[in-house]
């Protein structure tokens, strides 16, 4: 079941901004533009959870966007058609450069905020794929501009019959259609064009991995030879959707396979994973079951290594049928991780994923890591993929200790950089989009937390896997931490590039190898030595008996001046509000609800 029957803000935002009635059962609250109501003191198989906001906020900021891409690429893709018809006769005949030239200079030209936002042919297929009460799916058909058709499917039939009602109660089961039946479509005059999902929404209770299994065929697929016993099967299967939302209570593994294979080429996976003892390292035996990598238990870098295990898997997973991934966004927010995650078919792309996964080599006694891909470029000429030669060094450089070995994972890029800009812009506006679809609708409950997230992710550096923590290197020689701020100078006046971490305040994500980490530290020993001085044989006493290699300079730069500067100014949006990059829950027990019980309630009952 999921943990997305939950609904709205934090608690105090909840009793403000949120019309609330209740009676014996039932307690309405509004989230978006839906009203949901939940079982009051029941331990029921629909329960409301207000963490889950955030989740769903960001869902409608970043599938929001994505529908505009995608109305660009179907814009340019009918203009391509149309210049190739026009190119079949002399007089309109040009070259393909000519041509590209001018599918360009159209692109260029579209704005995708006017492109058509109605439900229409070439509009966005959803699969809520465990959508529980359906209050995701109702948001995304009410809030999304350009969505076609969204799929609400639940295993319970309980949560089915939520679906209904509330759908009722929010005034869309108008747009409640039936599914089509696709036994009949083996006769040569219905397969010669397989049938689309019609516009609206459709609600049924199934298995989600079935759903998807049976949704594998290309919508490119248009003509179908009826001679071709195989593509004739293909005919049978439902189309590929463009949006597959998992959002499972716990681990989103046993879906990938399905998923992986049931989104359109350059459509958009959304994977919530909320079994963080696994991916954060409690439980590492139950991590290597579900998802084949290995965590490193008490590493301050876990909450990365989740995402980029979670990555790796879908990754692995998509290789399989000739696929590749592109990160547009992944996150922790609260208890879990979110990634957005494009799919694309790209057999080329998928030799090149042993350079883009590979594991971590952890000192066992100081914070000095490695990372090593699986794969390497060699030969002649740099063109033979190869075995990885890890790790780098034998032992640790520092301490002689011996490495733990963490991963596979994910080794490329978190998000998209024009993506989180383009995303943040949009979470500014005053008048956002969704407000002209539902005036009477709360926009972005969760505006500031996002606001905050989403400045934490665009600082990153996309290139550099994992971070370190001050705090952590200072554990080890006894010393006073210096401030994070004067670790960042000496870091660029170094040469080298750094950045934070959006879940960490004391991430520092650098380019810098071990020893340049440690001579920092080393420097700032001597200037602030502590009163006990450590053990010769000891981490700490081997680690500052090595004279500092670098020079250290903790002086403040300009670029860095200017920086800290403007994250001032932009913590404050409109002079009032101040934007806390890592803000603290809202309220006592901010976590995971209890998984829904899977009885059958009869609303009529309740």
């Amino acid at each position: 079941m999921s943990t997305d029957t939950a609904t709205d803000n934090e608690k105090k935002k909840t009793q403000e901004d949120d019309t609330t009635t209740s009676n014996s059962s039932f307690k309405s609250i509004v989230e978006g533009s839906i009203t949901m109501k939940y079982p009051v003191d029941e331990e029921g198989t629909v329960f409301y959870n207000p963490v889950q906001v955030q989740n769903r906020d960001l869902s409608i900021l970043m599938l929001t966007l994505y529908s505009e891409r995608l109305a660009v690429k179907n814009a340019v893709a009918q203009k391509r058609r149309e210049l190739r018809q026009q190119n079949h006769t002399a007089e309109t005949r040009k070259s393909a450069l000519e041509i590209q030239q001018e599918l360009d200079d159209y692109q260029a030209s579209l704005n995708p905020r006017t492109l058509p936002s109605s439900k229409h042919n070439n509009g966005m297929t959803i699969l809520d794929a465990l959508a529980a009460s359906g209050l995701r799916s109702m948001r995304y058909w009410k809030e999304i501009p350009g969505v076609k058709h969204v799929t609400i499917n639940d295993l319970e039939p309980a949560a089915v019959d939520r679906a209904h009602q509330n759908l009722q109660e929010n005034g869309l089961a108008d747009q409640v259609v039936a599914t089509y039946d696709t036994t009949d479509q083996t006769t040569p005059e219905n397969t010669t064009v397989p049938w689309q999902r019609p516009h609206g929404i459709h609600v049924q209770n199934g298995d989600a991995k079935i759903e998807m299994y049976q949704s594998q065929r290309s919508q490119s697929l248009v003509s179908i030879p009826n001679q071709n016993s195989l593509i004739l099967q293909q005919a049978k299967l439902k189309p590929q959707y463009d949006v597959i939302d998992l959002d499972p209570y716990g681990s989103a593994a046993p879906f990938l396979d399905a998923a992986v294979q049931a989104v359109e080429s350059g459509g958009m996976l959304c994977v919530t994973c909320t079994d963080m003892a696994a991916l954060g390292g409690s439980h590492p035996e139950t991590c290597y079951g579900r998802y084949a990598s290995m965590p490193i238990p008490s590493a301050r870098y876990l909450q990365e290594v989740a995402l980029r295990i979670l990555l790796k898997e879908i990754a692995t997973t998509a290789a399989k049928y000739g696929r590749t991934i592109q990160p547009i966004l992944s996150v922790g927010m609260n208890f879990y991780i979110r990634v957005f995650v494009q799919v694309n078919n790209d057999k080329a792309g998928v030799a090149k994923l042993s350079l883009q996964v590979g594991s971590v080599f952890q000192s066992t006694q100081c914070p000095s890591f490695h990372i090593a891909a699986h794969g390497r470029m060699g030969g002649k000429k740099g063109t033979v993929y190869q075995p990885q030669r890890a790790p780098p060094v034998p032992k640790c450089e520092e301490t002689g200790a011996d490495f733990k070995v963490g991963g596979p994972m994910w080794l490329g890029p978190l998000h998209d950089a024009d993506v989180v800009e383009a995303a943040l812009e949009r979470l500014r506006e005053e008048q956002p989009q969704q407000q002209q679809l539902c005036p009477n609708m709360k926009w972005m409950a969760t505006k500031e937390r996002l606001e905050g997230l989403l400045m934490s992710v665009q600082e990153e550096l996309s290139d550099v896997p994992l971070y370190y923590a001050m705090p952590d290197f200072c554990r080890v020689v006894k010393c006073s931490a210096p401030p994070i701020n004067s670790v960042k100078a000496a870091l660029i006046n170094g040469g080298y590039r750094v950045s934070g971490y959006h879940k960490d305040p004391q991430a520092i994500k650098t380019n810098a190898p071990n020893r340049f980490m440690w001579d920092i530290l080393r420097v700032w020993w001597k200037k602030n030595p502590p009163k006990k001085q450590p053990d010769k044989d000891s981490p700490a006493g081997k680690i500052l008996a090595v004279e500092p290699q670098h020079e250290i300079d903790f002086t403040i730069p300009e670029s860095l001046r200017k920086q800290i500067t403007a994250n001032s100014r932009a913590a404050k949006t409109d002079g009032k509000k101040k934007v806390s990059r890592f803000p603290m829950n809202p309220e006592a027990n901010w976590g995971p609800k209890k998984a829904a019980s899977g009885k059958k309630r009869k609303i009529d009952d309740q």
